[in-house]
């Protein structure tokens, strides 16, 4: 039986121990053999999970929960230090939409058949050090609204925590810009996503030409000139669940420089302010697909 280390967040709101039971007997019911990891805060687990990374082989990883826990495994896997599959649970579970993976028992299934692809990831250096991200970072508008989540309206609302976020940032509107330059290209916007994936907070599609498997990032800088513009871009990617930036280019050899004074996010979670380098790292690990 193949062993599988299966990292749960008992922090985040999806997790219960029935879930994680179950989550663990399908596992079993699948031939492998699951070896859960329950770390109490994000330095716990990537203590334990690069103490498995120094093993003579790399071990399977399993990150169990939302955008954030596989953020958390990202950043503590060295690459070519692991292979990883996912069980998505949790609030928007972009990464799921990018893998089309539609059930807890879909995710067994592809992790027990064990197909895996070389899968991209970015790395954001600004203010508060360096960190990976494996669908996007968000410099503006959006990182400003993750900011003001408050949690007890995200235990409540789910994704509608970061529209009712958003509604608020309408209100304390900030139309300063940053200056982005990747080689030759410099544009300035008020608002930024660097995509390494198509999706964006679920099922819309903010980067069309962006993939998990293609050795570059697509960096979309946003049409957001005020609150009316915001609710109007909204409005227009929730109808048509997909956006293609004529301005969108492409960012695979040459690091991209964002200078300003903007928030930033990297998959979900706040990442400090610009100025921001962000470079792509390809082949970073095999992905179970």
């Amino acid at each position: 039986m193949q062993t599988v280390h299966v990292v749960f967040n008992p922090a985040s709101g999806s997790f219960s121990t029935a879930r994680s039971a179950r989550i663990l007997s399908l596992l079993r019911a699948a031939g492998l053999d699951p070896r859960p990891l329950l770390p109490q805060h994000p330095t716990e687990a990537h203590q334990l999970i690069t103490q498995l990374c120094s093993q003579t082989s790399p071990p399977v990883i399993i990150a169990v929960g939302g955008d954030g826990t596989i953020n958390t495994v990202i950043n503590s896997i060295p690459k070519g230090g692991a292979t990883l599959g996912i069980i998505p649970l949790g609030t928007a579970n972009v990464m799921a939409w990018e893998l089309g993976i539609r059930s807890v028992r879909d995710a067994v299934g592809r992790i027990a058949r064990g197909t895996v692809r070389p899968f991209t990831v970015g790395e954001a250096t600004g203010s508060r050090g360096t960190r990976r991200f494996v669908l996007m970072a968000g410099i503006g508008v959006d990182a400003a609204a993750v900011a003001d989540v408050r949690p007890q309206e995200k235990r409540l609302l789910g994704k509608g925590a970061y529209v009712l976020a958003g509604l608020r940032r309408c209100l304390d509107w900030d139309n300063s810009s940053v200056t982005v330059t990747c080689g030759t290209r410099t544009v300035t916007c008020t608002s930024l996503i660097t995509a390494n994936a198509a999706h964006y907070a679920g099922p819309y599609r903010l980067a069309p030409n962006a993939s998990l498997f293609t050795p570059e990032l697509i960096a979309v800088p946003l049409p957001l000139s005020g609150p009316v513009s915001l609710l109007a871009f909204t409005a227009s990617l929730f109808l048509r669940r997909t956006y293609s930036a004529a301005a969108a280019f492409a960012v695979s050899v040459e690091p991209i420089t964002i200078t300003g004074n903007k928030p930033v996010q990297l998959d979900g979670d706040s990442f400090g302010t610009t100025p921001l380098t962000i470079r792509a790292i390809p082949h970073f690990n095999n992905l179970i697909v």
